[in-house]
């Protein structure tokens, strides 16, 4: 029991970095309101569809930090505020971000996919 809740919270820890990110990369842009905003509903939008699914909590964590990172970086590269991301200021920060979030992704279906391959 203690392996597995050490296992929930490193996940959550682990998936909160990209939001630290996303969100210094959000509240950088010159219109921080209305990208928060959309990216906002986008998140709650993406919450009821996996809702809707009926996927474990824990196993579709990982999409919402790999979807915020997105979003965050599209704001980006939208704008093309590229001197306000918090590394580099290079717009090669953003290519390994979306590979950093492609990962996230990748976590979680291998994470869904385990957790469904048990039952059959």
């Amino acid at each position: 029991m203690l392996s597995q809740r050490f296992s929930l919270g490193v996940q959550l820890v682990t998936g909160l970095l990209p939001v630290c990110y996303g969100a210094a990369v959000v509240v950088a842009l010159p219109n921080t309101w209305q990208w928060a905003l959309m990216i906002g509903l986008a998140m709650l939008i993406l919450l009821v569809l996996c809702g809707s699914f009926g996927y474990p909590p824990q196993t579709i964590w990982p999409v919402f930090p790999a979807v915020f990172l997105i979003l965050a970086c599209t704001a980006v590269l939208f704008q093309g505020a590229f001197d306000r991301l918090p590394l580099t200021r290079q717009p090669s920060e953003l290519i390994v971000m979306y590979l950093v979030a492609a990962l996230y992704l990748g976590w979680s279906i291998r994470a869904t996919w385990r957790a469904y391959s048990a039952f059959a």
